[in-house]
């Protein structure tokens, strides 16, 4: 299972890396993300993120996301979540979108000192253009196979840990609503420091590639950089889920 997740990870890496001749931005986002483990197999994630366009026409969008996470057994994760989007398209153009989100998340190798897992999500898509009123939605599936690798230390639950990042992700609609570049691949790479149970820090690069349909060439290419703190409460009971990290 471990090579199958490899694969896939090295596959779409190769994707984005193909499609570079599409029209390329980049964009830098914040993230806040505050984890309340309980009941030993619960967490509760607020994430707070602000991002931007760099360059023109320039865009800002404020978003939170509250996921409740339910740590069934060590190889499956059940998922809740809610996010809550507004972003100034323009100087006259604001939006608003709320999503409901459901998932899982299965564990490949728990045990190892690499972590290899699966983040399976559908999210309902709310849009509401805040000067006509009109909501429209959307249902879109999404797919991230993701590993985390420790690099100083042997597991990945270590202080004063660095460690590596990397994963790879599609979200593709199903409905016929009309959304410009709603078909996406994700390619992220990155790094991370645990200074110690509470707190950790991560910078990551990703490539998003978008498209209007699944058939057609990818039409964008944006270079992202996330920067994030990760803060994590009750140390004395904490949870072996770990929240989504968007």
């Amino acid at each position: 299972m471990f090579k199958w997740v490899a694969v896939l990870i090295f596959y779409v890496q190769f994707l984005g890396i193909h499609h570079l001749s599409a029209q390329t931005t980049k964009q830098v986002w914040a993230e806040y993300m505050l984890n309340y483990p309980f009941a030993n197999s619960f967490n509760f994630e607020n994430a707070l993120t602000y991002s931007t366009l760099a360059g023109t026409p320039k865009w800002r969008a404020y978003d939170y996301s509250g996921t409740l996470e339910w740590s069934v057994i060590n190889y499956v994760d059940l998922i809740a979540q809610m996010v809550v989007s507004y972003t100034n398209q323009t100087d006259t153009y604001n939006t608003l979108e709320l999503r409901p989100i459901i998932g899982t998340r299965i564990y490949f190798t728990p045990e190892k000192r690499i972590q290899t897992r699966l983040l399976v999500r559908l999210e309902q898509r709310n849009f509401k253009n805040l000067e006509t009123e009109e909501w429209e939605s959307v249902f879109r599936p999404r797919a991230r196979a993701e590993m985390i690798v420790p690099i100083n230390k042997k597991t990945y639950y270590e202080d004063k840990l660095w460690y590596g990042i990397t994963d790879v992700e599609v979200l593709f609609k199903t409905d016929d609503v009309e959304e410009r570049f709603a078909n996406r691949f994700r390619w992220r790479i990155g790094v991370g420091y645990r200074l110690n149970y509470n707190l950790r820090f991560e910078f990551l690069y990703m490539l998003q590639e978008s498209k209007n349909a699944i058939g057609d060439d990818f039409e964008t290419s944006d270079n992202i950089f996330r920067f994030r703190v990760k803060q994590y409460l009750r140390k004395s009971k904490p949870s072996t889920a770990s929240g989504t990290g968007n």
